[in-house]
C-alpha cells in the first residue's frame, strides 16, 4: 500500500584494538563513509531521493535499519536473492555492484572487517567476507595484453600511487597508467605536456577494447636526429645495386608494364 515502510538491514562488522567496533566507539569518518555506501546501496540506479525513508543504528557491531518504501524494498531484496544465487555483480544496478565491489576490496584488505545484508524476505543475511568472491560474468572477457600508447602527458607522478595520465592521440581519451617511482625517476627529459609513446601492459576487454589495470613498461625513445653515418652507408649500397640501371624510371615502368 502507499506510503507502506519496509526494513533492510545493514551491518559492518569490524575490530578497534581487539575489541568489536559499535555504535559507541565508531569514528565519525567511518560512519558517515559507511551511511553514504548503504543510501547508495538502497538507491542502486534509480533517482529515488529516499526523503520518506527512516533510518536507526541499533546494537550489533554497527547495524543500520533502513525502513524504505516496500516497491524500493522489494527490487534490493530481489538483488540480494540474485547475488546470493549467482554471485554475478552484472545481475545487479551498477551502482549496487560497486557498493558490494567496495566492500569486497575492504574485507580483503582486513580479514577483521566483514558486510551483511538482510531483508525481511530473507532469514539469512548476504554476507560479504575476506573470502567473498562475488564478480562480474563478464570478466572473462578480459584478456591480458601489451600495447603501445601515443598521446600526450598532462599529469606525471604521485607520493602514494606513481601514475601518468596519457591523453591518447587517436581519441583524446585521458588513461591512467600505473609506473613505479623507479621509472618515473629514469626519465631524465621532463615528459610533462609532451607527446610521448608508453610500451605498457593491460587488460583488454575482448568485445569493447577498453583497456584496464594499465602498467607502464618503459617510455619509448623519439629523436628527431640523423644519423649521416647511416645515411650514407644507404647511398653507396644504393648506388652499387642501380650501377647498371640506366634509367631507373624506366625500369619501373617496365617492370609494371607500362613500356
Amino acid at each position: 500500500m502507499p506510503g507502506e515502510l519496509s526494513p533492510l538491514d545493514f551491518s559492518l562488522h569490524d575490530q578497534i584494538g581487539g575489541q568489536p567496533l559499535t555504535p559507541e566507539n565508531v569514528d565519525l569518518p567511518t560512519l558517515r563513509g559507511y551511511l553514504e555506501e548503504v543510501e547508495k546501496f538502497i538507491r542502486g540506479d534509480s533517482t529515488v531521493t529516499l526523503g520518506d525513508s527512516r533510518v536507526r543504528i541499533e546494537p550489533g557491531s554497527v547495524r543500520v535499519v533502513a525502513m524504505v518504501a516496500h516497491l524500493l524494498a522489494a527490487e534490493v531484496q530481489s538483488d540480494i536473492s540474485k547475488l546470493e544465487t549467482t554471485g554475478d555483480l552484472d545481475a545487479v544496478p551498477v551502482r549496487r555492484a560497486e557498493v558490494v565491489e567496495t566492500w569486497q576490496s575492504r574485507a580483503r584488505r582486513s580479514p577483521t572487517r566483514s558486510y551483511s545484508i538482510r531483508s525481511a524476505a530473507h532469514d539469512q543475511p548476504l554476507r560479504i567476507t575476506s573470502e567473498t568472491r562475488m564478480q562480474h560474468a563478464s570478466e572473462n572477457a578480459w584478456i591480458a595484453v601489451e600495447k603501445y600508447l601515443s598521446g600526450k602527458v598532462v599529469n606525471a607522478g604521485g607520493k602514494q600511487d606513481p601514475n601518468v595520465h596519457l591523453v591518447l592521440a587517436d581519441s583524446g581519451i585521458t588513461q591512467r597508467i600505473s609506473a613505479s617511482e623507479q621509472q618515473l625517476a629514469a626519465e631524465k627529459d621532463n615528459q610533462l605536456y609532451k607527446t610521448v609513446t608508453l610500451r605498457v601492459r593491460a587488460e583488454q576487454h575482448l568485445r569493447t577494447g577498453a583497456l584496464r589495470d594499465i602498467r607502464l613498461i618503459e617510455f619509448l625513445r623519439q629523436t628527431n636526429e640523423v644519423d649521416e653515418s647511416a645515411l650514407q652507408t644507404l647511398w653507396k649500397y644504393g648506388a652499387e645495386a642501380w650501377r647498371e640501371v640506366e634509367s631507373p624510371s624506366a625500369w619501373v615502368d617496365a617492370l609494371r608494364g607500362n613500356s
